[in-house]
């Protein structure tokens, strides 16, 4: 539990919740919640409890930090948004994880296919989630 907690507290300071094309041809996003450091062990924290990548920034300038990024998608950012929920402070942050978690399945459906009145909900959630 105080692993959650402490996940929860990195990512209302670091992290964000959106929701993204995984592939560039997908028609729908899918949640995803990502969060940058200059702290190695941090993201790996992250990695080792809730699964996901890590991926490595390029540096651009001397002056600047080697930056991580950890980042999880689909079911793997519900199951990572459901634990950490109960514990997350900043608002609007608040307010995504929710709406996901309430209406994102309610939307998706498993094979796909849609119909056009389901296609127009699915894009009217991710409307409202982006008004947010």
């Amino acid at each position: 539990m105080k692993d959650t907690i402490y996940s929860a507290g990195l990512f209302d300071g670091e992290g964000t919740v959106t929701l993204s094309h995984s592939h560039k041809n997908d028609k729908y996003r899918t949640p995803m919640a990502t969060m940058s450091s200059t702290t190695y062990e941090l993201v790996e924290f992250l990695k080792q409890r809730f699964g996901g990548c890590i991926r490595t920034h390029k540096v651009y300038d001397k002056n600047h930090s080697q930056a991580y990024s950890w980042g999880v998608s689909w079911n793997k950012a519900l199951t990572f948004l459901e634990n950490i929920q109960p514990y997350v402070k900043v608002p609007q942050k608040k307010k995504r994880i929710d709406y996901i978690l309430r209406e994102y399945k309610k939307v998706t459906k498993r094979n796909g296919q849609y119909s056009e009145k389901e296609k127009a909900s699915k894009l009217e959630f991710e409307r409202l989630f982006f008004e947010l």
